[in-house]
């Protein structure tokens, strides 16, 4: 989310979310027969709160948490909090470090710095290995200025894998857009389906089908998917379940590709 739709700020709570954006999800969510799903490692309640009043389809916690209608309740895997002693060991190894931060989740934890690559990798060294001896089962993920420390078998592919299955995301040309090395194994789930992904920014950069320079592309791309199916219902606004479906389809997805392109390339 951070880094894809929303520029970073310094801390996790300082991130600014701009209304139009969440006018924009709103519209793509009713235009896309609910076919729109945020995928995130941030918590689908922090998702919640960040894009108030909107509340879709959601997976959360690099896939250990899931919602697969925007009314159901938040489901999680079943996998115990961060264990104690590899938080207590994580409290003192970030201690020994001026100026990285913890940000507990509850079911992983999340460590945000601005540490040159050298104190980066030292720091990560350290939390393998503390995870190695006090939680097996746990491994640490290195993102953008950020070193998350979850369980080895979470990640976005579970969930997108999950959200495919079913209506109405079943069947569905599936686009994804994603920024950090975090969300490679959501692409190349997207890609077992069949559908596309978008890198944005400079970190990932040729991981994706396209390619936009920051979350303000995205912002551009997601208007224009939002106008072609618009313009593919023949309805200035809003579109009904048919035409959603239609517009998702094989043949949709030629044109919202193509359409991706031409806007790539103005």
């Amino acid at each position: 989310m951070d880094g894809t739709l929303l520029e970073f700020a310094d801390h996790p709570d300082a991130v600014v979310v701009d209304r139009e954006l969440v006018v924009l999800l709103q519209a793509l969510h009713q235009a896309l027969g609910s076919a729109l799903a945020l995928v995130s490692g941030r918590s689908i309640a922090s998702l919640d709160h960040l894009f108030a009043p909107f509340r879709g389809t959601a997976v959360g916690l690099h896939g250990l948490e899931l919602r697969r209608h925007p009314q159901d309740a938040v489901t999680r895997a079943e996998t115990p909090r961060v264990p104690e002693p590899l938080m207590q060991a994580v409290i003192g190894l970030v201690a020994a470090h001026p100026g990285p931060f913890i940000e507990d989740k509850g079911f992983a934890v999340a460590i945000h710095h601005r540490l040159a690559a050298p104190g980066m990798q030292s720091l990560r060294r350290r939390l393998v290995v503390a995870c190695a001896r006090h939680a097996p089962g746990w491994t640490v993920m290195r993102g953008r200025q950020v070193l998350e420390i979850k369980p080895m078998n979470a990640t976005k592919a579970h969930g997108v894998d999950a959200l495919m299955q079913e209506p109405p995301f079943a069947g569905s040309w599936p686009l994804a857009f994603g920024d950090d090395i975090t969300d490679l194994d959501m692409f190349d789930a997207i890609r077992r389906q069949g559908g596309t992904t978008v890198s944005v920014g400079p970190r990932i950069a040729g991981a994706g089908d396209l390619q936009v320079a920051n979350p303000r592309g995205s912002a551009v791309l997601l208007r224009s998917i939002l106008a072609a199916i618009r313009s593919a219902s023949g309805v200035e606004g809003g579109v009904g379940g048919d035409t959603a479906r239609n517009a998702r389809g094989s043949r949709g997805a030629a044109q919202v590709i193509a359409l991706l392109r031409d806007t790539l390339q103005a």
